[in-house]
């Protein structure tokens, strides 16, 4: 093969060797990754990661192997220097000097993987015969030596080799009877259950592994009990709810909650997950099953209130607002968990708790007294944005109760009197924006009205970024979106999209139903059905389903998606009083 020094040799492990052989490729024959990644570049960097030691500054060797990936990767296609490259990589990764050996296997599994660096297992001397055979008989050459890598002494290079033969069931189930390392078993068990579902396994080692899963689940090592769990999920979907009171047994144990945070390794992750991360694995198993799901996620919830542990507490909320804003149906259980904890001791908790209260709107009525009393509570969350009082306020005017009303404008739009404007965590919770909380207010305008207008004024005066937001607020109120004086502007009222014809209109909610795909073009189609004034009966079956599916009908992922929801399963049940 043009490029290596007396064909496809195995290098040894003395370092004159490897430099002689790195200094007898002819880098200026292979094709580099791009005009600016010449492959002349790969012997330099190479030297700097094999220079490196625990006096050089990280941010130094982080660069180095920056720039090789840089130099190597090429996303979807297989590179002549990448293959070149292969056995110095495979020197420097089995040479236990050198520094962030993890991250040198990762490259070898890139490379194996056609550079994308978010590819899975590559099953490396199993599955590249379909590559080009150069770069095949490169890899088969070097696989006896790569191996070596899933028996090396630091577990921390074992388990990113493990990405190697991540989807094959056979070499997994090799390793996890050698493999003594809690972090590396963990992950081991993890790629197992993945590759005996996702690989065409023979019987029989399907049954070995779940005999291997099996024999855990009843083990002594809590950790491991969930993680076989959790590894059967996906040959058998029932493994998660069945083992429902084991996991929250031990994910409730402030004993073991450390633990987890030191040895539960996944090999999509370079870090190991927190106790609060794979109780969110495991709600997400116990998702299909809503009992289980928010059964689970009470159970967390008590469990912190009886142990006084305000972190799992945080996590239940958490994930009560997980399920919320995928299924509907979970409120019934999500309400008296979090109006429980609204008088929580810990700010991040009651904020939280608030939060959710608000976004469930007039189920809360009965809890207006207590949100009430939280109006003028400053405490803020870590990372998040608004204070509790914020969202007690909102809950108010979910809830219509006149209480959220004086002083209601000036908190929602202070945020944005800064020139930078707000900043918030896409998906997380946070204060409404300005339109959604006073757009529903139109029984208050006479109230509000004056403080609305006040505020357009200051937006306008210094071209702020509510004044559409504003516009949009009077319009829905059925009140001139312009100030007295001003000059009509050519569209000065909200963009309405037009009703689309009751043929389209009939398209976009058959489409909808059929692949749940979101649609733009939904409310609008739901609202021209409306005003058409008759319904087809394969519309009106296809919306009866869509009312009755306990899934959210939006686009977002956050509190809007519940708003959202609610708007179009009014329009569908408007739609469906038709004759």
């Amino acid at each position: 093969m043009a490029g290596f020094p007396d064909g496809r040799r195995v290098f040894g492990s003395e370092a004159g060797d490897m430099w002689e052989a790195l200094d007898a490729v002819d880098w200026r024959a292979l094709e580099g990754v791009g005009p600016d990644r010449p492959a002349t570049d790969v012997p330099e960097v190479l030297r700097r990661i094999a220079r490196a030691d625990a006096t050089t500054r990280p941010e130094a060797v982080e660069r180095a192997y920056g720039d090789l990936q840089d130099l190597l990767l090429a996303p979807g296609r297989f590179t002549e220097v990448g293959t070149a490259a292969l056995p110095f990589l495979v020197d420097l990764a089995l040479d236990p000097e050198t520094v962030l050996r993890p991250d040198l296997v990762d490259l070898l599994t890139y490379l194996a993987c056609d550079g994308d660096r978010d590819g899975g297992g590559v099953g490396v001397g199993v599955g590249v015969g379909e590559a080009d055979s150069a770069r095949a008989a490169a890899w088969w050459e070097q696989w006896p030596r790569i191996r070596r890598l899933l028996d090396d002494g630091d577990p921390g290079v074992r388990r990113a080799a493990l990405r190697l033969i991540a989807d094959r069931t056979g070499p997994l189930l090799e390793r996890w009877y050698e493999e003594t390392d809690l972090s590396v078993r963990v992950a081991l068990l993890l790629a197992l259950g993945r590759a005996a579902a996702d690989e065409d396994s023979t019987e029989s080692k399907c049954a070995e592994v779940r005999a291997v899963l099996d024999g855990l689940l009843h083990g002594e090592d809590p950790v491991l009990r969930v993680a076989a769990v959790i590894a059967a999920a996906p040959l058998d979907p029932q493994a998660a709810p069945r083992a429902h009171p084991m996991l929250l047994e031990i994910l409730t144990d402030p004993l073991l909650a450390p633990e987890f945070g030191e040895v539960w390794y996944a090999l999509d992750c370079e870090f190991p997950y927190e106790r609060n991360d794979v109780v969110a694995w495991v709600v997400d198993l116990l998702e299909p099953d809503v009992t289980a799901a928010t059964s689970f996620v009470t159970g967390l919830a008590e469990a912190g209130s009886r142990i006084g542990d305000a972190e799992l507490r945080r996590c239940a909320l958490d994930q009560a607002w997980r399920l919320l804003l995928a299924r509907p149906s979970v409120a019934v259980a999500v309400l008296p968990l979090a109006t429980g904890l609204l008088a929580d001791p810990d700010d991040d908790v009651r904020y939280r708790a608030t939060h959710l209260v608000a976004v469930l709107g007039h189920r809360a009525a009965p809890q207006a007294d207590r949100l009430a009393a939280l109006l003028d509570d400053p405490a803020e969350s870590r990372n998040l944005e608004g204070t509790v009082g914020d969202h007690a306020r909102w809950a108010l005017t979910r809830i219509g109760d006149p209480r959220a009303l004086p002083g209601l404008v000036d908190r929602l739009v202070a945020p944005y009197r800064d020139v930078q404007g707000r900043g918030f965590i896409p998906g997380e919770p946070r204060r409404p924006d300005v339109a959604d909380v006073l757009r529903p207010l139109r029984a208050h305008a006479g109230v509000l009205l004056p403080t609305v207008r006040e505020a357009l004024r200051d937006e306008v005066s210094r071209a702020g970024w509510l004044v559409q937001d504003l516009r949009e607020v009077l319009h829905a109120w059925g009140q001139d979106p312009l100030l007295p004086g001003e000059e009509p502007a050519p569209y000065p009222r909200p963009w309405e999209p037009p009703l689309p014809e009751p043929a389209e209109a009939e398209a976009a909610v058959l489409a909808y139903a059929a692949d749940g795909q979101w649609r733009w073009v939904l409310t609008t189609a739901l609202d021209a059905l409306a005003r058409h004034g008759r319904l087809a009966p394969p519309v009106r079956e296809a919306l009866t389903a869509l009312r009755a599916a306990d899934r959210r009908h939006s686009e977002y992922w956050d509190y809007r998606a519940v708003l959202q929801d609610e708007g179009i399963r009014a329009r569908i049940d408007a739609v469906l009083a038709l004759p």
